[in-house]
């Protein structure tokens, strides 16, 4: 691929370039450029809400550039709290080693270690002294932090904002004075974090490095970006059949966002879905279609083809009619909590809520989200709770 067609593939991925023509210059000139990703080990597994800007790390390093991978195993023990409503709750330093351990094998499915400057921030943070710590702090404005929406919104709900959160994005700056970035890439909502890195450079007198921000997937409950806090997530270490049944329980609205991120589609292949669905086409004919390439994705084409398989015999009607038991309920509009504690799926309201926010409940094929409508229920409706548990209405 060319310079220029790197460049209008890198636009027509990303959300927004910062410096767009100073970065459209540099990938011309061919010169390799330094690109940096940072990943904090906060939990065990990584999940396909990652995979966007690894992926898109993936494509500067097939086009020539070094792909640098920094694991933020010191800035993991704070965590980003970026678009975050309350603190996160601190690690160790063991816990952060522990989940980093899992990492490699599942950063190494996308990008090719071989080729990958994998580093540790605690290489540098490990060693400052405080001295060095105060010097980086007085490079940065109190306003960098204060300002920042998702603080403001926290204090106006009268929910703590602590010092060591609003260093998060200093930290982060100086992970790319560190590696010598050229290029950072993030997802939307790190942008304050990203920019803080080319300010740092600036008055470091350093490289200023350029700005990638790339969309961000949305979880399975279809409202909030995927991740391990709201339990939304398709994990990359998820089989070929649990993937393609997480991406079957999606909203139709979202069928698209996950052909271009999840499925990491081409452009043109993405245009002609939502033509499709435009046009009228069945959307789950669609999703089906999503989900496969999903699992193939990261599991290949025949494990691709038997999650398919599986699922489609699962769901038919056939099957569904003589393995599935019988509920006796009023035709009516339920609650969806009433309804799940109706049919003895919960055992209690608390419990309902957790299966609701994990996105387990769906009735005729439509999946119901937490503050949703009523669903009226009639009989032979199909109820299904989670990925086994289905019930018809007698």
């Amino acid at each position: 691929m060319g310079s220029k067609d790197f460049f209008a593939l890198l636009v027509s991925r990303s959300v927004e370039i910062i410096d767009r023509e100073g970065l459209r210059r540099k990938i011309a000139s061919r010169r390799s450029l330094r690109v940096k990703l940072g990943v904090d080990p906060t939990t065990p597994d990584l999940h396909l809400g990652h995979a966007v800007p690894l992926r898109m790390l993936r494509s500067f390093q097939d086009a020539g550039h070094q792909a640098v991978l920094i694991i933020g195993d010191f800035t993991g023990q704070i965590g980003d709290p970026s678009g975050k409503l309350a603190a996160r709750r601190q690690l160790t330093a063991s816990e952060t080693k522990a989940n980093e351990r899992t990492y490699r094998a599942q950063i190494g499915t996308i990008l090719d270690l071989r080729r990958t400057e994998v580093r540790r921030n605690s290489e540098w943070f490990g060693r400052m002294r405080l001295a060095e710590f105060l010097a980086l702090l007085a490079k940065f404005p109190l306003k960098s932090a204060w300002e920042r929406e998702d603080f403001q919104a926290r204090l106006r709900a009268g929910r703590a904002v602590y010092l060591h959160e609003a260093m998060y994005h200093v930290l982060q700056a100086y992970d790319s004075v560190a590696v010598r970035a050229d290029v950072e890439l993030g997802s939307l909502d790190q942008r304050l974090n990203l920019l803080a890195g080319r300010e740092l450079g600036s008055r470091l007198g350093r490289i200023v490095q350029d700005v990638v921000l790339l969309p961000y997937l949305i979880g399975l409950d279809g409202r909030e970006k995927m991740s391990k806090t709201a339990g939304n997530t398709i994990n990359l270490r998820d089989s070929a059949r649990d993937m393609f049944g997480k991406v079957m329980s999606i909203l139709d609205a979202l069928i698209a966002n996950y052909a271009a991120l999840a499925a990491w589609l081409p452009p043109e292949r993405v245009r002609g879905i939502e033509r499709r669905l435009k046009a009228g086409e069945n959307p789950r004919d669609v999703k089906i279609e999503v989900a496969e390439a999903v699992a193939e994705r990261y599991h290949g084409a025949a494990e691709a083809r038997r999650a398919r398989s599986a699922f489609l015999s699962l769901f038919s009607k056939r099957e569904r009619d003589v393995a599935m038991p019988g509920v006796t309920l009023p035709r009516r509009a339920y609650a969806p909590l009433e309804l799940l504690v109706a049919i003895h799926a919960a055992r209690s309201v608390s419990d309902a809520r957790r299966l609701l926010r994990g996105g387990a409940l769906e009735v005729d094929g439509e999946r119901i989200v937490p503050g949703g409508r009523t669903v009226l229920i009639r009989r032979g409706s199909v109820i299904r709770v989670g990925k086994k548990r289905f019930w018809r209405v007698r």
